[in-house]
Parts: C-alpha cells; structure tokens; sequence
C-alpha cells in the first residue's frame, strides 16, 4: 500500500542531469579563455569542477590520470651502463690489528697477499 507522503517524497529525488554536446563544448571552450580557471567557469554554471575537468579531458583526447589505459605488454628499455669498477688488486688490500699494551697499543697492517706470513707470526707470538 502506497501513500501520498511516499510519492511525493519519491518524485522529488534528484535525478541525474544529462548536458548537450554544444553546451559541453561551451564550457570548454571558456575554460581555456585566459585568466579564468576551471572552478570559476564551473561556478558560474552551478557545475562541479570534476565534471567540467572530465569533459575538457573528452573534448582535447588528452586521457585522464585515473583510466589511462596500460600497455599491453612490458617495453624494453635500454639504458647505458658505465664501464665497470677494475677490481682491486689484493696485493693492495691490508689486514690491521690492534693489541693492547700496557700503557700503548701494539699494531699490525699485513698485506692479504701474504695472509700466511701472517698467520705464522700470529702463531709464533701466542707460544
């Protein structure tokens, strides 16, 4: 059962508004008059800047950032590489150990190439 307070309440929903192709094109067109921004055409017209801004995007063919269409497959993009590091020689890379002593502290630098020699010192000391 339907009453009179029900009806009227739905006939005064607000329906969607549909907008001419002409009237579209002339609010794009005075969105691109200089010195005038987008939300005061918008105002001037009782429109919403989203929609203004949708249909200037419909109008130019310029795609919008939220349904710009992806590529279909991954491109391939080529980028130049410096030429790579020389790596250091390991005549040139050093072991250091610091002891402590007393009122000093006793250092060791040893060349990695002679790791051995190295290792024989550490030996004899510690006997």
């Amino acid at each position: 059962m339907t009453t009179n307070n029900q009806t009227s309440i739905a006939s005064l929903a607000k329906k969607r508004r549909t907008y001419s192709a002409e009237f579209k094109q002339q609010i794009v067109q005075a969105c691109k008059a200089p010195d005038v921004s987008i939300a005061s055409v918008a105002l001037q017209h009782g429109l919403n800047t989203n929609l203004v801004s949708k249909w200037i995007r419909l109008i130019d063919g310029k795609p919008g950032n939220d349904r710009s269409p992806l590529p279909n497959k991954p491109a391939f993009i080529a980028l130049s590489c410096s030429a790579p590091l020389d790596p250091t020689p390991t005549d040139m890379l050093t072991v250091q150990i610091t002891l402590p002593h007393s009122k000093a502290e006793i250092g060791l630098k040893w060349q990695v190439s002679e790791i051995s020699a190295l290792a024989e010192l550490l030996k004899a000391l510690a006997t």
